[in-house]
Parts: structure tokens; C-alpha cells; sequence
């Protein structure tokens, strides 16, 4: 019934649709990444999930800090969120962005972030910092796809749509690492998983990408195909093992006067 209700919500169906998608069917983080963090940093009270998405991050927090603020931009991402994440009452969904995330200074005792990333604008880094209190940590959360042959096929065939590369072109900003950390010292921590995902979640999930065409975009029946190509290139009995790390870089950065 929820489904139903935020596909047809005026204006956002396709938007809401693909959250709903990105919700039920992104790849997880590796819950044990959340634990090993705060064992390392020692325990926090505050932390920021900027660019949350629906709250992938900031749910593996949520058990281990008093306030969890997930920061997201995008309005459909944030309705799903505040569904998703309604059983914790210490997450509080934020309209809010990397480059301006309207917490006071100092708020954060940790900052995480997720595969957004790279979506970052330059200002970034200096709001990230007047957020982040004096002693405070940031981490950041990737994974990468560990059967090398299928994510560099799947990647090569999305960018050959010119739609999709357009809009990467356009959103990917590749904010580097370094702008964050300094020169201080860089933590370093990867977590293998795996999931065999069919067909319909397999799509689902390449479908949920905030790049992808969705239905009655011109280049969805060509994306829709590349990826049926590569899931027979590669599933097993009507499967496809998806073979990837979750990598968390963290560090604490130092003080910017």
C-alpha cells in the first residue's frame, strides 16, 4: 500500500519509484564496519550522515549514538527515508545538503558518508569541517565490486548512453579524499561481501543507480538490454553473484582555523 501511495504521488512517481528501488534493492554496508568504527574512534553522541540517501548509513548508527542526523538533498529520498527509518526515533531526516547542511557548528562528533560522495561540490569541504567538532572523526563508506569483469562491463556499457554520461558529467564532482583528511593520518578498513541477486533484483538495482533512464526515457529499452546482457554473461542457473567490499576510510582531520 505504501508503494502504491508514493508512485503516485504528483510530480514525483519516477523519483519516489526509483527510491523505493534504491531502498529495497542498493547493496548493504557491511554492518560490522558501524561496530569496528566506533570501537576504534571510542563512543560518540552526535553523528551527521551527509548525502543519506534513505538512511542506509545512518540506521547502522542509530543503535550506538544519542542523535543520528541524515542529511539528504533529494525530497523522494527523504520520503522514503522518514518511512524507512521510522522505527528509530534518535534519526532525524534533514532537507540538506554537503555544501550546506544547516546544523550549528560543532554539532557533529562524527560524520559519515556514503557512496555520495563523489557527487560533492568543492564547498563542501569547508562545511563538512564547521560542523565537525574540534576532536570529531569523519568516515567515509564505499564499496567496490570485487569481480572486477562484470562491474567494468556494466560501467563501460552505462556510460556508452549518452543520457547517462550527460548526467554524470554533470552531478559526479570527484571531491578528493585528501580535501577532507589533510595530512592527517588515514584509517583503512574493507569488509568482504556477496549477495546472488535474480534477474528482477539485479535490474531493480541498476535501476535504482540516480543515473539510470527510467521507463519511457528514449534510452531505457537500450539499458534495460545491457544489463540483461551482462546477467547472462554471468548468472548461474538463473543467478548472479555479486561479489563486493565495503570500504570505510576514516580519519580526524585536523582543525581548520
Amino acid at each position: 500500500m505504501l508503494l502504491r501511495q508514493l508512485i503516485t504521488t504528483k510530480n514525483m512517481a519516477m523519483t519516489i519509484e526509483k527510491a523505493m528501488l534504491y531502498e529495497k534493492c542498493r547493496l548493504p554496508y557491511a554492518n560490522q564496519a558501524a561496530t569496528d568504527l566506533l570501537d576504534h574512534i571510542g563512543p560518540v553522541e552526535i553523528i551527521a550522515d551527509i548525502g543519506a540517501g534513505t538512511g542506509q548509513l545512518a540506521r547502522l548508527f542509530a543503535p550506538r549514538a544519542t542523535r543520528v542526523y541524515a542529511l539528504e538533498p533529494d525530497p523522494a529520498m527523504r520520503k522514503v527515508a522518514s518511512s524507512a527509518l521510522a522505527e528509530y526515533p534518535n534519526i532525524k531526516v534533514i532537507a540538506a545538503s554537503a555544501e550546506r547542511t544547516t546544523l550549528s557548528d560543532h554539532a557533529a562528533d562524527l560524520i559519515v558518508i556514503g557512496n555520495a560522495f563523489h557527487r560533492f561540490k568543492s564547498e563542501a569541504f569547508a562545511e563538512l569541517h564547521r560542523i565537525l567538532k574540534p576532536s570529531g572523526w569523519i568516515a567515509l563508506f564505499t564499496y567496490t565490486w570485487t569481480n572486477q569483469a562484470l562491474g567494468d562491463l556494466l560501467f563501460s556499457k552505462w556510460t556508452e548512453l549518452k543520457g547517462v554520461a550527460e548526467q554524470m558529467n554533470h552531478s559526479w564532482h570527484g571531491m578528493p579524499v585528501e580535501a577532507l583528511f589533510g595530512d592527517a593520518r588515514i584509517h583503512t578498513r574493507s569488509y568482504r561481501q556477496s549477495r546472488a541477486d535474480d534477474w528482477i533484483t539485479f535490474f531493480s538495482a541498476a535501476s535504482a543507480w540516480i543515473e539510470a533512464p527510467t521507463a519511457g526515457d528514449p534510452e531505457f529499452k537500450s539499458f534495460e538490454s545491457l544489463n540483461r546482457e551482462a546477467f547472462e554473461a554471468f548468472a548461474i542457473n538463473g543467478r548472479i553473484e555479486i561479489e563486493y567490499d565495503t570500504r570505510v576510510v576514516f580519519g580526524q582531520p585536523p582543525v581548520v582555523t
